[in-house]
């Protein structure tokens, strides 16, 4: 067992018994490319998508963090330095592990939420699916920020956490328009896509996500 194995197993056996973790619509999760794009709450949600996606994942972090104690273990964890969020170098870099298949986690707010609720979303996902023609598929992560919050110092020992994975959005329809307005479209989709499988979670998460 390599070592991103390791410690997922080692994650997965700690939410179950702390947060009592269940994950949703890993059906959604078809093979091949794509952008998996979650709300983002708390430090707590990279871990959590990495348990509950099944297969590996690859993540992006900022390109400080490699020159710290960090750094050896966040590129065995299959996490990749990026000098911002809309460099060029960090677009051409989610392009080759897209190009190469690999499903890649990007958090279309850019930043933890300050107050819980989901805020606006900046276009770079939908740059990247028109650009590589993959989907986005739709995450949402519940319990996180009560949990570890960004002005929380350490995370709260119990909670309960979920990991819904929404039905793919494919970048085909939106490259009928105009560039610009297809990429907006596409990013208001998945925010919509998002705050539904919210709703679908706290309606009591029957059947499959939307």
């Amino acid at each position: 067992m390599n070592f991103y194995w390791t410690t997922k197993t080692f994650f997965s056996g700690l939410f179950k018994l702390f947060y009592r973790h269940k994950t949703y619509g890993q059906e959604h999760l078809a093979s091949g490319a794509a952008i998996i794009a979650p709300n983002h709450a708390s430090f707590w949600d990279p871990p959590i998508i990495a348990i509950s996606a099944g297969d590996d994942v690859s993540f992006l972090a900022r390109a400080s963090l490699f020159n710290s104690v960090l750094g050896p273990c966040l590129r065995r964890l299959k996490t990749f330095p990026v000098q911002g969020a809309e460099s060029l170098e960090s677009f051409k870099l989610i392009c080759g592990l897209l190009k190469s298949g690999q499903k890649v986690v990007i958090f279309p707010e850019g930043h933890r939420t300050p107050d819980g609720k989901l805020g606006p979303f900046k276009p770079g996902i939908a740059m990247l699916a028109f650009r590589n023609h993959c989907p986005i598929i739709p995450t949402y992560i519940d319990g996180t920020y009560s949990i570890w919050e960004r002005n929380r110092r350490f995370p709260r020992l119990f909670g309960r956490t979920a990991c819904v994975f929404g039905s793919p959005i494919p970048c085909e329809p939106f490259l009928t328009m105009p560039k610009k307005e297809g990429q907006e479209a596409m990013v208001r989709e998945v925010h919509k896509a998002i705050v539904a499988l919210e709703e679908w979670y706290r309606d009591g998460a029957v059947g499959s996500p939307p």
